[in-house]
């Protein structure tokens, strides 16, 4: 343990070293117990508070501390990065990328003359700035840069609320943050309704934490000047409104251009098998101080890097530490903007994604509740499951499949078709603080950071070292094979038995190019993951890892409930049903001219989501018509059944689109498995 520690730091890792030493099992290895008795959970906590100031002082508009996609503070705490990297010995390079930059100055905000604490959300409106080196100004006072109005509170912002308030042209509107669905369609909402601003209030998951102030992108919503303030002051505003009108002013600027994000990549290279990867990922973008939100997942990195140079570990594959940019936001993409740095990384490097042993999302570390989740993919779950009993750390973390296209893991592990393990560590009790000033450095709030490193660490030790890469494609296929099952349960009428047989015959290739054993079945292995993965899975419409069908069945059945309720003279049980979908519950808040142009908003991609579709597309316009229909009240019902009946027969299409797409990937990893030249796989009969 280092020398001139503050004094909490081994108090708190005194305990945690006994239990380290009570529950490490016998299955550990001499060197893999070295490796676990190199990592020091203090310097890692030493490490978070330390970057975790790295932009304290600078003046941002988005929040203090925040270090934002394509900043002067991300490419500063990038280049100390990679710095740090070459201290413990790696071959270090900074890998730009494109991405869209916004600059907002500190808004100041008064009502009646009274200061109040705001944040201009990122990737909205201003007041004044500069857009593309086009200047502009929409205030009406200080030559455009001061807007001074009369502040109205309209709710949840749907067009129930401005029903209610009437007519908002000219005035600044207050609104309560959506829980589920993300804000910018309250801000088209707004503006095509003539307001001049608007001023969000916190999150409601902000809970009890009353002086919160929650940032989010807002994908380039950038129509009014928009800022967010804390419930606390939201509630003021309310009392205040109740007595008299509340004039506000707001100055707030921004500078919008395109500008240049980093990925920091530490190389430590195989001795045996250097083209093979294993790979540890932690994006440093944060909003805010972002302790936990991923200042703990950077420095979890680089004490994987130190502690693995401590052990003298010799890996036989590569090593890849990797400090990614941009996670939060970056992407000129009207539907998800997330996730550019690992984007970015897996379009420049299909070369160590074809040949990924094994990729190590960290996003949150150490976190203080007692149990932890590690989201992997399907072919390498018996492996982690071991890593989790191994050194008795099973009854505090829990391996299953899939993960979620909210974080890194899902460009590695989904669009690049590698192996991924994502430890996840937050729950409930970090809800409130997420993206918030409140995500600060506390140590009693890490308390589980010894646990999480040697989990971390002997996953990767395994994939680093081992003979040969764990990759089980028959693990994978009975995964995809038990999807097809309860897909197949939902649409009784709709036949899977080509994607079944095209599954039957690849798991059949599989189990004998993986009975062989070798490193260049491995390598065979490694390379048809990475071709098939993509096109098996897509995002559903809770942003989490599912086969490709599942999002387009949810229609089918949310149709027909629909259907079903109408025809039983139930309007309200219909609306209910088609609330299960985004687009249905959109169309049921919102005027038809803001669902218009969000639709059409959320038509473009151009990011991560297009590649493979990953993502949905709005049902068909006849749904359109029929759920607006069904709001009004329209009668006779008919026209609103065939409406849905359309956007049913659409999604079924889909479905079954979805199905012989999986097959013909299925069958082409079949046919690169057997081209592979390392087995001969007898084709089975097709069934008739």
């Amino acid at each position: 343990m280092p020398a001139c520690l503050p004094r909490w730091i081994p108090g708190l890792f005194a305990a945690a070293a006994v239990v380290l030493q009570a529950t490490a099992a016998q299955a550990l290895t001499p060197p893999e117990a070295a490796l676990i008795g190199a990592l020091e959970p203090a310097r890692v906590l030493q490490d978070i508070r330390r970057l975790g100031q790295s932009a304290d002082g600078i003046p941002q508009g988005v929040g203090e501390g925040s270090v934002v996609s394509g900043s002067d503070e991300e490419k500063a705490l990038a280049e100390e990065l990679a710095a740090r990297m070459r201290e413990l010995g790696l071959e270090v390079r900074i890998e730009t990328f494109p991405v869209r930059n916004y600059r907002y100055g500190v808004p100041v905000l008064t009502a009646d003359g009274r200061p109040i604490s705001a944040i201009s959300l990122h990737a909205a409106g201003a007041v004044w700035g500069r857009r593309d080196g086009v200047a502009f100004a929409r205030g009406n006072e200080g030559g455009g840069k001061r807007l001074r109005t009369v502040l109205v509170d309209a709710g949840d912002g749907y067009a129930a609320d401005y029903q209610k308030i009437g007519d908002v042209r000219g005035k600044a509107v207050l609104l309560r943050r959506e829980m589920r669905d993300w804000p910018p369609a309250q801000i088209t909402e707004a503006a095509l309704r003539g307001a001049v601003a608007v001023i969000f209030h916190d999150h409601p998951s902000a809970g009890t934490h009353l002086d919160a102030l929650r940032q989010d992108s807002m994908w380039a919503h950038e129509q009014l000047p928009t800022v967010a303030i804390s419930i606390r002051e939201a509630q003021a505003l309310q009392a205040g409104m109740k007595q008299k009108p509340v004039v506000i002013t707001l100055e707030s600027e921004v500078e919008i251009r395109d500008g240049l994000s980093r990925n920091v990549l530490g190389v430590l290279e195989g001795s045996e098998q250097p083209d093979e990867w294993v790979v540890v990922s932690g994006h440093y973008d944060r909003w805010f101080r972002g302790a936990l939100d991923n200042v703990s997942g950077t420095a979890a990195v680089l004490e994987m890097a130190r502690s693995f140079r401590k052990a003298g570990v010799q890996p036989r594959r590569s090593m890849l530490f990797m400090a990614a940019g941009s996670e939060e936001a970056g992407q000129e993409d009207p539907e998800r903007d997330w996730l550019a740095g690992s984007n970015a990384f897996v379009q420049a490097h299909p070369e160590i994604l074809r040949r990924a042993a094994f990729v190590s999302n960290l996003d949150g570390v150490g976190w203080t509740p007692s149990t932890a989740r590690l989201a992997v993919s399907p072919d390498i779950l018996a492996g982690q499951r071991a890593v989790l009993a191994d050194p008795g750390l099973a009854a505090t973390a829990e391996a299953k499949p899939f993960t979620g296209s909210t974080i890194d893991a899902w460009n590695f592990g989904v669009v690049g078709g590698a192996a991924t393990s994502a430890l996840l560590t937050w729950d409930n009790s970090y809800t409130p603080l997420y993206h918030t000033q409140e995500d600060v450095f506390l140590p009693e709030r890490f308390a589980n950071m010894g646990r999480d490193l040697r989990i971390v660490a002997l996953g990767l030790f395994r994939a680093a070292t081992a003979p040969r890469a764990e990759v089980s494609l028959l693990a994978l296929a009975d995964a995809v094979g038990a999807e097809l099952d309860k897909e197949a349960a939902l649409l009784p009428g709709t036949s899977f038995a080509d994607t079944r047989f095209a599954l039957q015959e690849f798991r059949a290739a599989a189990a004998t190019v993986e009975a062989i054993g070798s490193n260049d079945a491995v390598r065979v292995l490694l390379s048809t993951r990475h071709a098939l993965v993509p096109w098996l899975y897509a995002a559903n419409g809770d942003f989490a890892q599912a086969l490709r069908t599942v999002e387009y069945t949810r229609r089918v059945q949310t149709f027909d409930a629909a259907i079903k309720a109408l025809r039983e003279s139930r309007p309200a049980a219909a609306l209910e049903a088609l609330a299960q979908l985004y687009e249905g519950r959109q169309c049921q808040r919102f005027s038809a001219a803001t669902y218009a142009r969000e639709r059409g908003f959320r038509a473009g991609e151009g990011g991560w989501a297009s590649r493979f579709g990953h993502r949905a597309p709005p049902p068909v316009p006849a749904f359109d018509a029929a759920c607006r229909g069904l709001v009004a009240g329209a009668t006779p019902v008919e026209p609103v059944i065939d409406g849905l009946g359309a956007a049913r027969a659409e999604a079924l299409l889909a479905v079954e689109q979805s199905l012989a797409l999986m097959a013909a990937q299925l069958r082409a990893a079949s046919a690169q498995l057997r081209e592979a030249g390392l087995a001969s796989v007898a084709d089975p009969a097709h069934p008739r």
